[in-house]
């Protein structure tokens, strides 16, 4: 399983591969980065909380740069005018044959931690506005 998130105290980006939990450590800070991880998802990497920030809930997404996608879609409009809409349907067809190859990765509504690579993540539920708006008033 592969784990990316922002070290809380640095606020650098941290990207790892979890097959074991001997360096969990920020790279630049040296802190620990899954304080929250319980013992449960150390022995068998379950996801119900997320290691990180020690959040109940987790939701998955599929796996693309969203600047990516609305990088393409400008594009798309953009070229429009000459090619009269035929740049929209290019970019909607390569749309539809990204969405079907791109994987999921699950993601924490809290801290925004990402987890890709695992099995465990198909059965994480998808994303839930509620949820969303409720971490979101969380930290304010």
């Amino acid at each position: 399983m592969d784990f990316s998130t922002f070290c809380p105290h640095c606020k650098t980006y941290q990207e790892y591969s979890l097959p074991s939990f001997s360096n969990r450590n920020c790279k630049k800070c040296e802190r620990d980065l899954l304080p929250q991880a319980s013992d449960e998802f150390k022995e068998n990497f379950g996801f119900n909380q997320c290691p990180h920030c020690g959040a109940e809930h987790l939701y998955r997404q599929k796996d693309f740069n969203r600047k990516t996608g609305i990088a393409l879609l400008a594009m798309g409009i953009v070229f429009s005018y000459w090619t009269y809409g035929l740049s929209l349907v290019a970019v909607t067809i390569l749309d539809w044959c990204l969405y079907r190859k791109v994987g999921e990765v699950g993601c924490c509504y809290l801290c925004q931690s990402q987890f890709r690579n695992d099995s465990q993540v198909s059965l994480i539920p998808v994303f839930d506005l509620e949820l969303h708006d409720y971490y979101q008033n969380l930290k304010k």
